[in-house]
């Protein structure tokens, strides 16, 4: 989209600006700036003070894009799926992070021509 705009304005700048002034031109690009801006701040969520995790899930959920939010759903289950609730009070907290962590790194690396399918690729 930057590249298709940039093309736009480059090829039209000179005979838009002939037609109505430097000074007129430059003002309604101001104006489309401004417009944009009102636009990004009423329509854009507030990310301050957020985990990524957090706003990745809500920016899959408001598109639908459900790969991000299947494969979390797969790291729950499959993370409750390995130890029972009695079995997980008894562990010691660094063994079930280290454990978790290992769960989340593949054994062998993708193929180099794999793609990233997802939000945030």
């Amino acid at each position: 989209m930057n590249r298709v705009t940039a093309t736009i304005i480059s090829s039209t700048f000179l005979s838009v600006a002939n037609a109505m002034s430097y000074a007129g031109f430059f003002i309604m690009m101001s104006l489309i700036c401004l417009i944009v801006l009102v636009w990004m701040y009423v329509y854009l969520p507030e990310t301050k003070g957020r985990p990524l995790e957090d706003m990745s899930r809500y920016f899959a959920e408001i598109t639908g894009d459900r790969s991000l939010l299947d494969a979390e759903e797969m790291l729950y289950r499959n993370g409750n799926d390995d130890a029972s609730l009695s079995e997980r009070e008894s562990r010691p907290a660094v063994e079930s992070t280290a454990r978790s962590q290992r769960n989340l790194v593949p054994e062998k690396p993708p193929p180099e021509d794999a793609h990233i399918v997802g939000t945030m690729a």
